[in-house]
């Protein structure tokens, strides 16, 4: 063979193996399998891209960081204006619509930005921010808090206190009314969400206007188990999704013990080791009660006594934040809970967290709470992102309509 035909052959090969990696069958239920296989294949990339440079020594996450951090493109013309300003030390992106009349008070949207506490900010999110101020007219402010795992829990939340905290009690600075306020989050930012909603409610903010609404879309809200019927769904390496139950156990880890993350045993997470008798007596397990799923969700074994083999070691060592309702605002008491104000909860189909926000959902329509949920199916982690998703553009609708109702 001369060295011609072997290049040629060694180079298809790894062609046929870049496409193999690349290549994501969608279910048949997929609403938009086209844009959701092109876009699946760009985030394998991406991914491929930051596990390369950690084999070779090179820190993955915060090189792709690096290269994502370039101001977006703003259109002259767009009809929306935005400031990058600091809230008690915290920075912040403040939207607006151009041209409002001088003493007009606008509600208010507090947004924390989704990543898995590791990834994204304020520009990643700048084009979804400015859909929301076009289809709505109200003041957004995009939190720009610090990352795991450089910044672990509780760091991202405090931030997110800080800033929201800022923000309410300046409202008239920023032509806000103060009595139309509310908090909004996608996936990891949907945990922020519903965290900083539940802090508010607490001593230190009784000062403080009350936030009227929290949008969750797709959020992250416990790491109790990872059992649930959506966890072991979307576990492995060929989900139509951009996150696989694999990696949001990587990213509650980042979140929740930094650089130590690597210490402790994914796997043993996983397969429910940590699940001792303390665990499953625990207050906080009805709360990730099957039972508490739609019937057709309810399918498999999902015991979480199944496994006998228990690591004890593990259960201590991440009860304390994992039970923590500020790192997995699931875990909140019902008295709690019962003070939460009107939510919105979006839920995707193709992802790990979907039984997250049902659990929830249960649980506020158990105490006649005002929740209205959103499942979209055949949609995938993450789709109100993606610029080209038709089901993203009528996400932002809906949740417009609902802020229109509620806020």
């Amino acid at each position: 063979m001369t060295k011609l035909k072997f290049l040629v052959v060694i180079l298809s090969a790894a062609l046929a193996g870049l496409a193999y990696y690349l290549y994501t069958p969608m279910p048949a239920e997929a609403e938009e399998p086209y844009q959701q296989m092109a876009f699946l294949a760009k985030f394998k990339l991406i991914v491929g891209f930051v596990s390369l440079l950690d084999m070779i020594g090179i820190d993955g996450v915060s090189t792709f960081r690096k290269l994502r951090s370039v101001k977006p493109v703003i259109d002259p013309n767009d009809t929306v204006t935005s400031v990058d300003d600091t809230f008690d030390g915290v920075n912040v992106r403040v939207y607006s619509p151009k041209n409002l009349p001088r003493d007009q008070l606008l509600p208010g949207l507090v947004f924390y930005h989704g990543g898995g506490w590791v990834f994204g900010s304020r520009d990643s999110h700048d084009p979804m921010m400015r859909r929301f101020v076009r289809k709505k007219q109200m003041v957004v402010v995009s939190v720009e808090y610090r990352l795991a795992p450089e910044f672990p829990f509780p760091v991202p939340i405090d931030d997110c206190v800080r800033a929201t905290s800022y923000f309410l009690r300046h409202p008239s600075k920023y032509k806000t009314d103060p009595n139309r306020i509310g908090v909004m989050g996608d996936s990891a930012g949907g945990n922020l969400a519903a965290a900083v909603a539940l802090r508010m409610l607490g001593p230190n903010f009784t000062d403080h206007p009350k936030i009227k609404v929290q949008v969750l879309i797709y959020p992250a809200l416990q790491a109790f188990q990872f059992s649930t019927p959506s966890y072991i769904k979307y576990a492995g390496t060929s989900v139509p999704s951009i996150i696989n139950s694999e990696r949001m156990v990587e990213y509650w880890l980042r979140y929740a013990f930094g650089h130590q993350f690597l210490t402790v045993n994914h796997f043993d997470l996983l397969a429910g080791k940590h699940l001792t008798s303390d665990w499953l007596d625990s207050k906080e397990a009805k709360n990730v009660d099957i039972q508490n799923l739609p019937q057709k969700l309810q399918v498999g074994d999902f015991s979480a006594t199944s496994n006998t083999d228990k690591n004890v070691t593990l259960a201590n060592f991440i009860k304390p934040v994992f039970l923590n309702p500020s790192f997995a605002p699931l875990m909140a008491d019902d008295r709690s809970v019962s003070q939460l104000p009107s939510t919105y909860i979006l839920t995707a189909e193709f992802d790990p967290l979907r039984d997250d926000g049902f659990y929830m959902t249960k649980r506020l329509q158990a105490m006649k709470k005002k929740v209205e949920h959103r499942h979209f199916i055949g949609m995938d982690h993450g789709f109100l992102s993606i610029q080209n998703y038709k089901n993203g553009l009528k996400a932002v609708e809906e949740i417009c309509e609902y802020l229109n109702k509620e806020l």
